[in-house]
């Protein structure tokens, strides 16, 4: 014979209320989430097109082929990556979101695509960026061969290596972070439209 606890009898038999969002709600995360990526995108954009000029005004001014080669790379790397920041973690449209007839769809399809672009910072971010980086660095150490600044110069060179893998670790680390979080929100909206 089992007797249970009052508090455990109205614990089992109360009815659950489904979660719900309501449309207008979607649509004002929507919006918000557009907003957001419209701007973080605007900032690449604008940081990326300052880093090409750089470059390429240091692939003029570096006197070292090596050096010029990786200033290279890293432009080249950079303009591939603001072409995949455009193709792969665009904000959608207004035409997509003004025809849209379901906005939890078209929310969740905004939601996937950024949680896609963030779980891929490797492939397509951080990955052009690294031969470049590694060019570059190498080109200091290795233009120093024979000259009194040698062990300094590479010193230089594996600290900037070094560095340069720290913060990519850690770029990649934050948007993973960033993936769950909007995978998060999936799993909610998901939710919502169950209940």
């Amino acid at each position: 014979m089992t007797d249970r606890d009052p508090v455990q009898t109205l614990w089992v038999n109360q009815q659950s209320d489904g979660f719900t969002m309501s449309t207008d709600e979607i649509r004002a995360r929507a919006g918000r989430m557009q907003s957001m990526v419209s701007r973080r995108n605007f900032r690449e954009y604008l940081v990326g097109g300052v880093l090409i000029a750089f470059f390429a005004a240091m692939m003029l001014v570096v006197p070292y082929p090596l050096s010029k080669l990786g200033c290279a790379l890293i432009a080249i790397g950079i303009a591939f990556v603001m072409w995949r920041l455009f193709v792969v973690a665009r904000a959608g449209s207004v035409s997509e979101a003004a025809a849209a007839n379901d906005w939890a769809q078209f929310y969740r399809n905004e939601l996937v695509r950024q949680r896609d672009a963030l779980q891929g910072i490797w492939r397509w971010y951080l990955g052009p960026l690294i031969p470049g980086m590694i060019v570059y660095w190498l080109a200091i150490g290795i233009r120093s061969i024979g000259t009194p600044s040698v062990v300094w110069e590479w010193a230089i060179a594996v600290g900037g290596l070094i560095l340069t893998a720290i913060v990519f670790e850690r770029v990649g680390a934050a948007n993973k972070q960033a993936a769950a979080a909007l995978q998060a929100e999936i799993e909610t909206l998901d939710r919502a439209s169950r209940g």
